[in-house]
């Protein structure tokens, strides 16, 4: 995986809410839209200019309606990147890192990574700041102290006690993100980011859409299908979230799913001789062994920050996100049996969006607000009791507690269904799916693949999440596509596994 998706990776789980399994997807009702009252914010000509600090790139605000069924309301102003094609253009390619709270002017600034060469030298590369993260009204809950004694709190509660410490704590985080960000939350939606993607569409003197999509940015492709598939031109969907699914069951299938994919960490740490133990069931005894003693007593961190068991769980989540941290991680514990938490807290710091200087970013605050926004009322309801605490632990012994943030159980903002959707009238997409991605496990692209008439799901023989740029037989059909509009052959199957697999 490219390094400028790394954060991205971190984000679809993250600070979002476990939730139990839903009942049968429900359609939303469909939003009254005045198309002619829009169309000022398709004819606009933002003022392009240079970015700071990122050669080669042009940087605008587009203007988009706070609410679409609105348009005269409030507008948002949607930061956007745009890298010029180098070649003879055939169009814009958006792209969007996933999420929900990834910055995608950040993924965009990567694009000499993230894309290939071929593929930049015929699209111009445009990325955004959803609305709500980062340049485009980055929301704010809590403030930095804040935020640095709400993630000090017990994520494993054992006792009464430690329950209704970690409740309060999340009724607060819920209640300032309200007084802080109450205008815009209940706007936070994938269909509003869909359609600001459209917006964005014509701005840049696009017909149709070109689209690269990752993680949850796949849910946003598939969301933009269906409101406008006869828009769609050529939309690849790396590592595919199945929209049937999405919010209300799928990250109690991504928590459950991960302690296998830890379980692949602590084999690679056993194999370069792994500080934990010499075995993978030595290994995980010892780590719950370190759990205990940190609940106990806190490890040594940087500038007096305490190392918390809830750091530990913290960091094991990164961990089991993202393969590239596997050498950091090794290290991260054989300096923890020396009572230095230092790089636990690093982990856990990158998991969260904390920068250097202390201060948060919005990725958590942004992937907190959709989630709770798109999981339906009556899931909400569910999350803050000791039965669903107590049923999400045997399900994910490892992860379910630490990754349990009760925020949404106190959200103001009307939840949302989402549907499967099955666009009609669209053209052949790309789906990709690595066969040992336990984020996004290739069945839901398989659901979605089915979904989509003429989609065509290329798996690759690998573990881990994001498959574009493991090597060069997924290169190849990725690009091949983008360049041609050819869809690999159906029964395509690559090896592109990277260093860790």
């Amino acid at each position: 995986m490219r390094p400028t998706l790394l954060l991205a990776c971190l984000a679809l789980v993250a600070g979002c809410t476990a939730a139990p399994a839903a009942a049968p997807p429900v359609a939303p009702p469909v939003p009254s839209i005045d198309t002619a009252r829009l169309e000022r914010f398709y004819d606009q000509r933002p003022r392009w200019h240079a970015c700071p600090g990122h050669r080669g790139f042009a940087c605008a605000d587009v203007k988009v309606p706070l609410d679409y069924r609105d348009p005269d309301g409030r507008p948002l102003a949607i930061a956007v990147t745009r890298l010029p094609a180098t070649g003879a253009r055939q169009g814009s390619l958006l792209v969007n890192p996933g999420g929900p709270g990834a910055s995608g002017l950040d993924l965009a600034f990567g694009a000499r990574e993230v894309v290939g060469a071929k593929v930049r030298r015929r699209y111009d590369i445009v990325g955004f700041d959803p609305r709500g993260v980062g340049r485009s009204n980055g929301i704010r809950c809590l403030d930095d102290d804040e935020l640095d004694r709400f993630y000090r709190t017990d994520s494993t509660p054992d006792t009464g006690w430690e329950r209704q410490r970690l409740r309060t704590m999340s009724r607060r985080y819920a209640e300032e993100c309200q007084e802080k960000s109450g205008w815009i939350l209940p706007h936070l939606g994938t269909d509003s980011v869909a359609r600001d993607m459209d917006v964005i569409r014509a701005v840049v003197g696009d017909r149709n859409l070109n689209y690269l999509g990752f993680s949850y940015g796949t849910q946003l492709g598939q969301v933009y299908a269906g409101l406008f598939p006869g828009r769609v031109r050529r939309m690849v969907l790396d590592s595919v979230v199945d929209s049937g699914l999405w919010a209300g069951a799928i990250t109690e299938s991504q928590l459950t799913s991960l302690d296998g994919q830890f379980d692949l960490f602590l084999g690679y740490c056993v194999r370069r001789g792994c500080p934990l133990g010499a075995t993978t069931k030595a290994a995980n005894d010892r780590l719950w062994r370190l759990f205990g003693q940190a609940d106990r007593e806190p490890l040594r961190g940087d500038g007096g920050r305490p190392v918390t068991d809830s750091d530990l769980h913290t960091a094991t989540i990164a961990l089991s996100m993202t393969e590239e941290l596997w050498p950091l991680g090794v290290r991260a514990f054989a300096k923890v049996l020396q009572g230095d938490g230092r790089d636990v807290l690093a982990l856990a710091d990158l998991a969260r969006g904390r920068g250097g200087d202390g201060r948060y970013d919005s990725t958590v605050a942004a992937n907190v607000a959709v989630t709770c926004l798109e999981t339906p009322q009556d899931v909400r309801e569910k999350e803050a009791t000791d039965e669903h605490i107590a049923a999400m632990a045997r399900r994910s012994p490892l992860f379910a507690e630490s990754n349990l943030q009760l925020a949404c159980s106190y959200w103001k903002a009307p939840g949302l269904s989402q549907q499967a959707i099955t666009p009609k009238g669209i053209g052949p997409v790309l789906l990709l799916g690595n066969t040992k991605d336990f984020r996004t496990p290739l069945p839901w692209a398989r659901s979605v693949a089915a979904r989509f008439p003429g989609a065509v799901l290329v798996t690759n023989e690998a573990s881990g999440h994001i498959v574009y740029g493991r090597g060069a037989c997924v290169d190849r059909a990725v690009e091949g596509y983008l360049l041609t509009g050819r869809l690999p052959d159906g029964s395509l199957r690559c090896h592109d596994a990277g260093p860790y697999s």
